[in-house]
């Protein structure tokens, strides 16, 4: 059961990291990210779909960053948040604000809903910074979401985009 729980955070996580890449456009990973990747009980795991990222083994919990730098597309931070959150059935947005992060505006969303009948949580920080777009991701089932929250803060914290 528990790897099957870990299965569908992966696919959420991961799997909602949409690109918006057009077939006019290439995109690539940003160079010279800055972040403090999470401590124990996280360690990293190889993604096609993010640029790095990492999983709780106490919770199953996932955190993980995407970028895209190079697209022609230039999507609204709405659409990359939108996108991101697509694969969440019954989604139900808890709260979103409009910050400033890395010195650029953001969507700081947190949403809930289900993927394959389980309830899961998630959290988005999406952004734009120098040609390049952002999308930093929590997520999980969602009895075990707020457990681990204060270290995707810290992780949002220490992430620094060029």
């Amino acid at each position: 059961m528990r790897n099957h729980l870990k299965y569908i955070i992966m696919s959420l996580l991961l799997g909602s990291c949409v690109s918006v890449e057009l077939p006019s456009g290439k995109t690539k990973p940003a160079k010279d990210v800055e972040f403090s990747e999470p401590g124990s009980p996280y360690s990293s795991f190889k993604s096609k779909n993010a640029d790095r990222a990492w999983q709780s083994s106490k919770t199953g919990n996932t955190i993980s960053f995407l970028s895209e730098c190079g697209s022609n597309a230039d999507p609204s931070l709405q659409t990359l948040e939108t996108e991101s959150l697509s694969a969440i059935n019954k989604l139900e947005i808890l709260k979103t604000e409009t910050k400033t992060f890395n010195g650029r505006e953001s969507r700081q969303t947190i949403s809930a809903g289900t993927i394959d009948g389980v309830p899961v949580a998630l959290a988005l920080v999406v952004f734009k910074k120098n040609g390049c777009n952002y999308t930093l991701s929590y997520g999980g089932v969602e009895k075990q979401f707020n457990s681990e929250l204060p270290v995707f803060e810290k992780f949002k914290a220490d992430f620094k985009a060029p």
